[in-house]
């Protein structure tokens, strides 16, 4: 069972990926912007991925909240979900860092087949 940080200003869709991700047999954390998700990140919940919204109020959008996780020690891969779904904002993400970046809505297969890549890319190779 892994940590995952759910990121998005739409409570009805942080419920349904929390659902979907306690369903696969993870445990979600749900966080309505960026600054809840940057001190989700920092109590050493374990988090092991992080999927996060584009496009959130507050100050405080998606691309800037990947900046900061990348600049943590040791950060978890991050997959942009959005809505709005862009050749400029993708080529940001990536950029970035983002391990992927997916369209809303996202599908149940989508998002373990997600989760599942992103918690691979984590694994240390054997020695």
């Amino acid at each position: 069972m892994a940590a995952v940080l759910i990121v998005d200003d739409d409570k009805v869709l942080r419920e349904g990926l929390a659902e979907t991700l306690d369903d696969l047999g993870h445990r979600a954390i749900e966080a309505a912007d960026g600054p809840a998700a940057l001190a989700a990140l920092a109590t050493g919940t374990g988090i092991a991925a992080v999927l996060l919204d584009l496009r959130m109020p507050g100050g405080m959008d998606g691309l800037e909240v990947l900046r900061r996780i990348q600049t943590t020690p040791e950060p978890p891969p991050v997959a942009i979900v959005t809505a709005f779904a862009g050749a400029a904002n993708t080529i940001e993400a990536m950029r970035l860092g983002a391990f992927d970046h997916v369209t809303k809505p996202v599908g149940r297969a989508e998002v373990a087949d997600l989760v599942r890549r992103m918690l691979r890319s984590r694994e240390l190779p054997l020695a």
